[in-house]
């Protein structure tokens, strides 16, 4: 119970709910990097760069700190308006990285090029299944 109590303490005013949700995004965020790192290193259907890797992990910083900058700007508006929005943005950005990681796996639909992970990962088991 004391886990619960603890979580739940996070949720008791809107300062540590943004920074709650701030949390999820960087969690997903470094999920989605991590998962499309491993795709394009090691499924040779995918050429690696090193170059888009260091683009994709500079994109998702500037977006986060464009996250963490709209939080003074928010302020500025009037009083439910500005929290109400930032909600709404973290949110929705949030749903995106998650969209984002469920497409590697191929639970949703999304416009990336790229081959997803999930053909590499299912290949390397059938590999070492065969082989066994």
């Amino acid at each position: 119970m004391q886990m619960i109590d603890w979580l739940n303490s996070y949720l008791e005013s809107d300062n540590s709910k943004l920074i709650y949700i701030l949390a999820l995004i960087m969690g997903a965020n470094v999920l989605d990097f991590t998962i499309g790192w491993l795709n394009a290193k090691f499924n040779p259907k995918v050429a690696f760069s090193s170059a888009k890797a260091i683009f994709g992990i500079a994109r998702k910083l500037l977006m986060f700190i464009l996250l963490v900058y709209a939080i003074p700007v928010a302020l500025l508006m009037p009083e439910p308006l500005g929290i109400s929005a930032l909600y709404v943005l973290f949110l929705g950005y949030l749903a995106s990285e998650i969209n984002s990681v469920l497409n590697h796996f191929k639970l949703a639909e999304d416009d990336k090029t790229m081959d997803p992970f999930i053909d590499f990962f299912k290949s390397v088991f059938d590999k070492r299944g065969g082989k066994s």
